[in-house]
């Protein structure tokens, strides 16, 4: 069978699949990654054949979360006025309203009409016409991917963690009516209604959210949405590295690894502030550093303890089993590479501040809150795993002591291997590529 996955062009949003994209080559299907061009190197450098999806000058840039949409999010933000969300709803719909919704429109204008240009999606349904996809597995941040899809009677299937999309898709109805017969406008629905227009798709619930959910993480980290979920494991996976000659062999004294997130220092203005107090704390440890951050992250840092060794970039996976505790910004990937190690970890958080963002006077978006880390951090304490690092009002002497404590008392390690066993419960890529191929077979 011949097989697309389309993908929100982030190395993040790309490696997780590269996994089941080859367990399904090995299998001896054809498959594709489709996405904007500025992607392609990254896609045929995991072996992976590349579709881009339109010329590299046809659109601009993708900016995903870090995108302005100045008139969109106010428009956003009265429809989440409108809801009167409950308390304790409004950091996971601000979430899929503030992050995930704006990066769709870097590719689907936002209630546009039919004819508003959209170079990458035509271009996806011209190569679906050409090459005849049977199945498309899609990024939650491309449901025009499952629009192109049914254009040409493809089946169809989002591939996604936590389904921030699919809950707050149950939450509108709940609060606002159907999706046909609602108060408010749906923000999904007016994303790709466009689209769909274009092609003559109805939009309903399997078009938003997929006729399956192939979803990589354990049930008890996922939200109660109604839809079809097919599980699988994730395989960490990034672009690797030739082997340097300070990683093995492993230091005597503990190795503490610290990521606080690409794609946030990509697409985000974050205030990078707390950057110099954690590496003042660790260096007061005996202990080795290895901390993967960039000039961006590091401006405000006056002093690099002699500890602590700076990389730019270097593969989790790769570092994970040399190490005894990993800091990180609450992305999954990074939460689940080190539970395939299990290794205890600590997930920044900044507790003060609300899921959100802030558009300065002159239009970039800043934001240091991760909006994954309330979830992730409560799926890692909830193990025994590790702890939650609050950085709102950062103290070397408590962040010490904290990081101490977390790195080798054991029953952090053994929370570390409760959280690798329930990992490991779900099928391999390859396990569920047979269920594929019958959900391919029944063609639309």
């Amino acid at each position: 069978m011949r097989v697309a996955f389309v993908v929100w062009p982030a190395p993040a949003h790309l490696y997780p699949v590269v996994p089941l994209a080859w367990a399904l080559r090995s299998a001896g299907h054809e498959v594709y990654v489709a996405s904007h061009p500025s992607i392609g190197d990254a896609v045929t450098g995991q072996g992976l054949p590349f579709a881009p999806l339109c010329a590299p000058d046809a659109m601009p840039h993708p900016l995903g979360p870090g995108g302005v949409w100045g008139r969109e999010r106010a428009d956003v933000g009265q429809i989440t006025a409108a809801l009167d969300l409950p308390v304790q709803d409004i950091g996971t719909w601000m979430t899929f309203s503030q992050f995930l919704l704006p990066t769709m429109w870097d590719f689907m204008p936002y209630k546009a009409s039919p004819e508003t240009p959209m170079p990458a999606m035509d271009g996806l349904v011209e190569f679906f016409r050409g090459w005849r996809p049977d199945l498309v597995i899609w990024d939650p941040c491309m449901p025009g991917a499952a629009v192109a899809a049914r254009a040409v009677g493809a089946r169809q299937a989002r591939y996604t963690g936590p389904d921030h999309v699919g809950w707050s898709m149950d939450t509108f109805i709940r609060l606002a009516g159907d999706l046909g017969a609602s108060r408010v406008d749906n923000p999904l629905v007016e994303t790709v209604r466009p689209m769909a227009e274009r092609y003559g798709v109805d939009v309903d619930r399997e078009l938003l959210l997929g006729e399956w959910t192939i979803n990589p993480m354990p049930s008890s980290i996922n939200m109660p949405v109604d839809t079809r979920v097919l599980p699988v494991q994730w395989i960490p996976h990034v672009t690797q590295e030739a082997i340097p000659p300070w990683l093995y062999p492993v230091p005597e004294r503990p190795r503490i690894a610290v990521s606080l997130g690409v794609s946030t220092r990509a697409y985000l203005a974050a205030d990078w502030s707390h950057v110099g107090v954690l590496l003042d704390a660790l260096g007061e440890l005996d202990v080795e550093v290895v901390a993967t951050l960039n000039d961006v992250q590091l401006a405000q840092v006056t002093r690099v303890p002699e500890n602590v060794r700076l990389i730019d970039y270097f593969p989790l996976d790769q570092l994970m089993p040399t190490c005894s505790l990993l800091i990180h910004h609450g992305g999954l990937a990074s939460m689940v590479t080190a539970a395939y190690s299990r290794v205890p970890q600590l997930v920044v958080d900044f507790l003060d501040l609300q899921i959100g963002v802030t558009t300065s006077e002159d239009g970039v978006v800043t934001g240091s809150r991760y909006p994954l880390a309330p979830v992730t951090g409560g799926f890692v304490t909830a193990h025994g795993a590790g702890e939650v690092l609050d950085l709102s009002k950062p103290g070397v002497d408590v962040i010490r002591d904290q990081v101490a404590r977390v790195a080798t008392e054991p029953a952090f390690r053994e929370g570390a291997a409760r959280l690798h066993e329930e990992l490991m419960l779900s099928p391999t890529p390859g396990g569920i590529v047979p269920m594929l191929e019958q959900f391919a077979a029944r063609r639309r």
